[in-house]
């Protein structure tokens, strides 16, 4: 069966604060193997710390700068956040996989903020299981 919001480049990803209202943030997103979304994201973001005291979360397919288009479905799920450099391995694969070049100028941007000595921030990968359209 395929998955219901497909594979798409980028999502509009709706966390939602703690007197409910929601905060939309367009990601990138990855398809993992067992049929749940990935993405990876700084471990002190906002969505981050919202996903900390509610891990309720829509998803919608939609455009770089989270725009979704008229009839688009969105999604309700379920957020996971991992840190653990070991478990985050396999979904960090399944981005460089989706994103080849551009996932690779990241990581070197990373590379090159630490060489510099600039401390980057931790990252964390976010896992997300879908469950009904929300509409």
């Amino acid at each position: 069966m395929a998955p219901p919001l497909g594979n798409p480049k980028y999502v509009r990803f709706t966390t939602f604060r703690k007197n409910g209202d929601a905060v939309p943030t367009p990601v990138w997103f990855a398809l993992d193997a067992d049929g749940t979304y990935v993405f990876r994201t700084d471990a002190d973001s906002g969505k981050v710390k919202r996903m900390r005291h509610t891990p309720r979360v829509e998803v919608a397919a939609s455009d770089v700068r989270g725009r979704v288009a008229d009839g688009a479905p969105t999604y309700t799920g379920t957020a996971e956040i991992i840190e653990d450099p070991a478990a985050m391995a396999p979904a960090e694969q399944v981005m460089a996989t989706k994103y080849g070049l551009m996932w690779k100028l990241i990581g070197l941007g990373g590379a090159f903020q630490r060489l510099i000595g600039r401390t980057t921030t931790a990252s964390a990968v976010i896992r997300v299981t879908l469950g009904d359209s929300a509409e």
